[in-house]
């Protein structure tokens, strides 16, 4: 039994004990500070806390002192020495003779343990914690040590809880900062490019005006023929082309320069202590920065119609910032006006570079498919206004495929019905790129219904019979033949009479029967020397 003496030392130092742990609220150092001082209630060095990871339900060993110091990390087994009992039980384990009993370890480091005793910690009535410690000498826990370790655990407990909760609440207040410094950037910065956006650069442009600081002047681009690219190549590319903007400006521009994206084509730059001169000498470095990255990017040509406007220093302050953006807006517009049609040409070129290069099935189809169109015109005595334009579309009837991805273009294999859908896609990209282009508004509605069949069944409106365009009629079984004759990433070539054979069959269904024998006829008195 433990002496009055002994006894008060006991709860002077767990008062002592207490005030201590409860002003650590770092759980490292709180969890370290435990072992600490549940080992000098007892006069041991050999302590432990292990804890109980929530997310996978396993108690670890994560501080520990004298004999359990490597074995930190260590995951518990359920009954398996005095930790793994009090994890099944969640009660207090003593043991006075650990060689002997039951549950003991049987790694043989175990062996030079005598006493061990383990204490549940707990939150809410529910085991997140052992602590526990260990002799090497004889020694026999009392009633009254064990009360008093029985209190320090609780008292730990508690203090584990209020650790658990400050770090809880720390992180929360982190990730809540983290959001708000992250809503703060949405709020002032374009999400696609990461250049500032509108509001910010309204925001900076009255606190210029309020400053009075001059010169200040004001830049402002637009993309040229991005509603093209992204109607024919799709958004994804034309976001693409909208990040080489924002890259070209950034390297053109100082680091005191405010470049934003205010609108979906629009870039606007802010120009502190900027003259005349120097505006010029900076939209100079932006088209040429525009250039090299052209002869980089073959594919498809970045082009950009800048204007700008200069307050210059000592003029009279009645120029407001939004007048300043009204004549930089002015001088860019009259820019685009002058660039607009032959941007659109540079596109529609690079398109048509773009398909020569990615589909081999259309090398020569093109010039193939106007000699016979021609030869079929003739034969039904069509103007020459008509056999130009069906010339034309025998040109451009594919244009559309510059918006079909290559896997699909190159598949070796037959498609999928979902790949069939998206090369349907073709003829109202092409019809859509014709639009754009003045010398093909002409043959615009040729292309979209290039792919109508006579009985209905084509895309991408379903006209039947003479509905469909005489035009596209002609095609059809021109470009059918041409791509018959013609060798495919998954066969060979066929005969021409082979095609006629499969073109004679589609007459009614796929074809104008009409049409489609006079075209056989055609093709038969070329080749009758043949055999065909």
């Amino acid at each position: 039994m433990l002496d009055v003496y002994r006894l008060n030392a006991y709860l002077t130092a767990l008062h002592d004990t207490a005030m201590a742990l409860m002003n650590h609220l770092d759980i490292r150092e709180l969890l370290e500070s435990m072992v600490c001082r549940a080992g000098e209630l007892v006069g041991t060095k050999n302590g432990y806390i292990a804890l109980l990871d929530e997310a996978s339900g396993r108690f670890t060993l994560k501080v520990a002192a004298g004999f359990y110091t490597h074995y930190v990390g260590m995951v518990i087994t359920p009954g398996d020495g005095v930790m793994g009992q009090v994890m099944v039980n969640g009660e207090t384990c003593i043991v006075n003779d650990y060689a002997s009993w039951l549950y003991r370890k049987q790694e043989p480091e175990y062996n030079g343990l005598s006493a061990v005793m383990g204490m549940p910690l707990k939150a809410g009535g529910n085991l997140v914690g052992i602590i526990g410690l260990a002799y090497d000498e004889p020694k026999e826990f009392g009633q009254e040590e064990v009360a008093v370790l029985s209190r320090f655990a609780d008292l730990a407990s508690i203090a584990l809880t209020n650790a658990t909760l400050y770090t809880a609440l720390q992180q929360e207040l982190a990730e809540r900062r983290k959001i708000e410094k992250k809503l703060r950037y949405m709020s002032y910065h374009d999400a696609l490019t990461g250049l500032y956006n509108r509001t910010f650069f309204k925001k900076e442009m009255g606190r210029f005006e309020r400053s009075g600081k001059k010169p200040v002047a004001i830049i402002l681009c637009d993309v040229d023929g991005l509603k093209l690219i992204n109607d024919t190549l799709g958004h994804e590319q034309g976001d693409l082309l909208l990040d080489a903007v924002a890259e070209v400006i950034k390297t053109s521009v100082r680091a005191s320069d405010i470049v934003a994206r205010i609108g979906g084509d629009e870039f606007a730059i802010l120009l502190p202590d900027t003259d005349v001169k120097r505006v010029g000498a900076i939209c100079s470095r932006i088209r040429s920065a525009v250039d090299v990255y052209n002869a980089e990017h073959l594919e498809l040509p970045l082009s950009m119609s800048i204007g700008f406007a200069v307050s210059a220093a000592g003029t009279a302050g009645t120029v407001t910032m939004n007048e300043l953006f009204r004549e930089a807006d002015d001088n860019m517009y009259r820019e685009k006006l002058h660039r607009s049609r032959n941007t659109r040409s540079a596109i529609v070129k690079a398109l048509l570079k773009a398909l020569e290069i990615r589909d081999f099935i259309t090398e020569g189809h093109g010039d193939r498919m106007q000699e016979w169109v021609e030869e079929l015109a003739a034969s039904l005595n069509l103007s020459e206004r008509r056999t130009g334009d069906i010339k034309l579309l025998a040109q451009f009837h594919d244009i559309g495929k510059v918006g079909i991805p290559d896997r699909i273009l190159f598949k070796p294999g037959l498609l999928t019905p979902e790949e069939h859908m998206e090369v349907q896609r073709h003829a109202d990209i092409g019809y859509r790129i014709a639009q754009s282009i003045s010398d093909l508004i002409p043959i615009a509605d040729f292309i979209l219904k290039h792919h109508e069949w006579w009985n209905g069944s084509g895309y991408p409106i379903g006209l039947k019979g003479k509905e469909i365009p005489l035009e596209c009629r002609i095609l059809a079984i021109v470009d059918a033949y041409d791509a018959m004759t013609s060798d495919r990433p998954y066969r060979k070539a066929l005969k021409p009479g082979a095609a006629l054979a499969e073109i004679r069959q589609q007459a009614g269904s796929q074809f104008d029967p009409e049409l489609t024998a006079i075209f056989c006829e055609l093709v038969e008195k070329r080749y009758r020397g043949d055999g065909v």
